[in-house]
């Protein structure tokens, strides 16, 4: 399940340690607003089924070993990260507000609590465009689909400096932090930074 091998800008799974050498076409072709993605796991077997269980069936047991995961495998990073960058400002990813009426809770900011970074988040600069196509459920979407609806989805309202280091919890297409990643140089950041617990293979589902 660890992301051994990996795209060093998108971190999406590679069959080798050679091709991790080297964006992937994709990141060459078309690069992304981010430079970099640390993603130490792979969104699949366990993890997967854990996601499912915490964010579909409101397991909150599942939760539990969501959040120690992302504790042990994202503070060093953050840690680090932050330590090269003092002034540097940590957004966490807003989540759908469809989602959280449903869920009753901010799924990302529950399981970031072990991370000891939440008093150097600055979300509440970040807005959400009302009525903006991604508001629907992303996972009916494929990648180009996904690409499309989060174009233009975020706007900050604060001038950023110039790092930035964006959290989630998983990765699919990148479209999400793509978007926010570009929202984030139009407020003056140069270097954007993400880091996730988990991401997809190539040709999940």
């Amino acid at each position: 399940m660890r992301n051994r091998h990996a795209c060093p800008c998108c971190a999406e799974p590679v069959a080798s340690e050679a091709l991790s050498q080297v964006a992937c076409a994709r990141c060459l072709r078309t690069p992304p607003a981010y430079q970099h993605v640390y993603a130490p796991l792979r969104y699949e077997g366990l993890i997967a089924g854990l996601f499912q269980r915490y964010k579909d069936q409101h397991q909150r047991r599942a939760g539990l070993l969501l959040r120690q995961l992302m504790t042990r495998e994202l503070a060093p990073f953050c840690r680090e990260w932050l330590a090269a960058r003092p002034e540097a400002w940590v957004i966490l990813v807003p989540g759908d507000s469809r989602r959280r009426r449903t869920r009753g809770h901010e799924v990302l900011v529950e399981l970031t609590r072990g991370l000891r970074v939440r008093e150097r988040q600055r979300g509440d600069v970040v807005r959400i465009r009302s009525g903006h196509a991604a508001d629907e459920d992303q996972r009916l979407r494929g990648r180009r689909g996904r690409l499309k609806a989060q174009r233009g989805r975020y706007d900050i309202s604060a001038p950023l400096p110039e790092s930035v280091l964006l959290i989630d919890d998983v990765m699919t297409s990148g479209a999400t932090l793509d978007s926010l990643a570009q929202a984030c140089q139009r407020a003056g950041a140069r270097e954007v930074v993400a880091c996730v617990l988990a991401r997809t293979p190539p040709g999940s589902p």
